[in-house]
């Protein structure tokens, strides 16, 4: 999940109406006392924030009480990837990711083992394991999170399954079971813990952006209203903070150098991030067309599902490209993991996603023919105008894999241009091409190897 939200900007907009819209997500599923979830884009009430198909999502926001601690007993989900990240405010952003433990990076309990390891048995019998969260206060002790309060003083964690292997690792008994020992001694579990620690507002506060702050942004000076901030090809730019990802309305107009000033503020995230995933936006726009072909290099990433027994490795552990709303709805629409593009995979590991309305759908946009298909969906946005959010994720990257996102940096960046080359060039191929033509066109291509 990764928010663009609302920031203060000098943008030609009216001041009142950079106030954030207002909480969301008030029809999250309660899944326990403690964990609220899953929130997943199958959710209308909880399809926000741009959230990835492939992950479950559940959330708490709770208060520890003074001198006492809070513990997570959890079993290891047989999934692809886990982890628990906990949120506060960095750099004036709230709810941004603070501290987190990867499943890789969590000890197990003794007589337990870590499944998430590469060589281990994904379905060992033994998987338990134990978290402890601390109130502000970092550690380098293993297995330990640190809570801060945000500045609503609840604290807030968001536990993530990627890819879970079956029914019974999404299930309310699956999730982590919180405990807590009080100043005196006294240990709480259920009702009696809940009780005793839970904020009164059940969900989070999703930001997006206002009507009027995206009205005054595409129609910024200078700007194309009727495709801003999109271009052909598409134009692809790593998340770093969020007033950068707002001023991509900026580009092709007189303040574009401006931009430098927001990607001189660095890597800060993103509201409700997961740490280990870097992020890159692509807006896009049927102006240019009403077919989308994105071609690019597929990463490896390790096999799992309910017939993988071995945890294997990979130059990442996920990766997917979604499209979605746009920052007035921040919805998800349609998402293709890399489990997804296996089957279609071309020569050297390469792919071909066709993103389209489905009535504009290409007869041979089907696996048959290699293809694979993301549904750019029918909403418009408020302006009237068909476009979308593309979100490329790279999730764990192998510090040996120089090819991905978590090896671009603010150097790596042209943030003024329409191009973007220098990012393109530090993820070669792994960084999809996005090209825009029409159905007739795209099935006189017919079917087969391209």
């Amino acid at each position: 999940m990764v928010a663009v939200g609302t920031a203060v900007l000098s943008l030609a907009v009216p001041a009142q109406a950079a106030a954030p819209t207002g909480a969301a997500g008030k029809g999250a599923p309660q899944a326990t006392c403690f964990w609220f979830g899953p929130m997943s884009i199958k959710n209308k009430a909880t399809n926000l924030a741009y959230p990835d198909e492939g992950a479950l999502y559940w959330g708490a926001r709770f208060r520890i009480p003074v001198g006492s601690t809070l513990r997570l007993e959890g079993t290891f989900p047989h999934a692809r990837y886990m982890s628990v990240n906990a949120y506060g405010r960095v750099a004036g952003v709230d709810h941004a990711a603070v501290d987190a433990l990867d499943d890789t990076a969590i000890q197990p309990d003794p007589g337990s083992i870590n499944p998430y390891l590469p060589g281990a048995d994904r379905y060992a019998a033994n998987r338990s394991y134990t978290l402890t969260m601390t109130d502000g206060v970092a550690s380098q002790e293993p297995n330990v999170i640190d809570a801060p309060p945000t500045n609503e003083a609840a604290q807030e964690l968001i536990y993530r399954v990627y890819l879970p292997d079956r029914a019974a690792d999404q299930a309310p008994a699956s999730l982590p079971e919180p405990v807590l020992t009080l100043s005196d001694g006294q240990v709480l579990r259920g009702d009696a813990l809940c009780a005793a620690i839970n904020d009164p507002q059940r969900y989070f506060s999703f930001q997006t952006m206002p009507g009027p702050v995206y009205t005054g942004l595409v129609n910024l000076p200078g700007a194309d209203p009727a495709k801003n901030p999109s271009y052909s090809p598409v134009r692809w730019e790593k998340f770093f903070n969020q007033p950068l990802a707002l001023s991509v309305y900026r580009i092709g107009t007189p303040t574009a150098k401006d931009r430098r000033k927001d990607l001189a503020l660095g890597e800060i995230g993103g509201f409700y991030d997961n740490r280990s995933v870097k992020y890159a936006v692509g807006p896009i726009n049927a102006a240019y067309g009403k077919v989308l072909v994105l071609r690019g290099k597929l990463p490896t990433t390790p096999a799992t599902g309910p017939k993988v027994r071995t945890m294997g490795s990979g130059q990442m552990r996920y990766w997917s490209i979604c499209q979605n709303g746009s920052p007035v709805a921040t919805n998800g629409v349609d998402c293709v993991s890399d489990a997804d593009l296996k089957p279609v995979l071309q020569k050297d590991r390469r792919y071909t996603i066709v993103v389209s309305r489905k009535v504009d759908r290409p007869k041979n946009a089907k696996a048959k023919c290699d293809v694979a298909w993301l549904n750019w969906g029918d909403k418009k946005d408020s302006l009237g105008r068909r476009t979308g959010t593309l979100l490329l994720r790279n999730l764990g990257t192998d510090p040996g894999f120089t090819r991905a996102l978590q090896n671009v940096g603010i150097d790596d960046v042209d943030v003024t241009s329409r191009t973007n080359k220098p990012q393109q060039k530090v993820m070669g191929a792994y960084q999809p091409t996005g090209r825009y033509t029409s159905t007739k066109a795209f099935e006189k291509g017919g079917c087969g190897r391209r």
